[in-house]
């Protein structure tokens, strides 16, 4: 959990959806889905907070270069239903990256600080399952879907994901 102890306290200066196009998905809830980050004091990488890809359960970050490539959050719902009804496996090439900085959806992450992170975990299972960025106004949950991550804000994608894990014992926070 080295990587979250690094980011806390830094400000988020530009802040991105990456999605694995959601191909023939039903539901928005599930949508792989990850944000990423872009620091004032590193403003040349994307800090990616998902689930460690080689055992689909616990926190990680990722750090990549600032995509070339990318959508706006005009383009993100259009694209997301065009997915979802898509009939045409062929067309999923990679992830796709979306920047959010204007979406007043995320208004009281942008240009704040992380002030706390939180690891969630199950009592009785010794792994976090997921990880909440807490900013002054607004908090970011990331954890384990059945596509690969999800994630909620206060204002974006309120799917109450954790009752799921509720299933496997009591939840509780844990400050890093």
């Amino acid at each position: 959990m080295k990587g979250f102890k690094n980011i806390k306290g830094k400000v988020v200066e530009r802040l991105f959806l990456i999605i694995w196009p959601p191909w023939g998905e039903k539901q928005q809830s599930d949508l792989d889905i990850s944000f990423g980050f872009v620091f004032r004091e590193e403003s040349n990488y994307l800090y990616i907070i998902s689930i460690d890809k080689d055992e689909l359960w616990s926190p990680f970050i990722y750090i990549e270069t600032i995509p070339v490539n990318r959508y706006s959050w005009l383009d993100f719902y259009p694209r997301i239903n065009m997915w979802m009804n898509a009939k045409n496996e062929n067309m999923i090439i990679d992830k796709e990256y979306y920047e959010v900085t204007k979406s007043d959806l995320f208004n009281n992450i942008l240009f704040n600080k992380i002030e706390d992170i939180e690891l969630l975990k199950v009592t009785n299972i010794p792994e976090p399952f997921g990880v909440k960025l807490i900013f002054k106004d607004d908090y970011i949950i990331s954890i384990p879907n059945w596509d690969g991550n999800t994630v909620e804000s206060k204002h974006f994608n309120k799917n109450h994901t954790i009752e799921i894990f509720s299933d496997l014992g009591d939840i509780v926070y844990i400050k890093i």
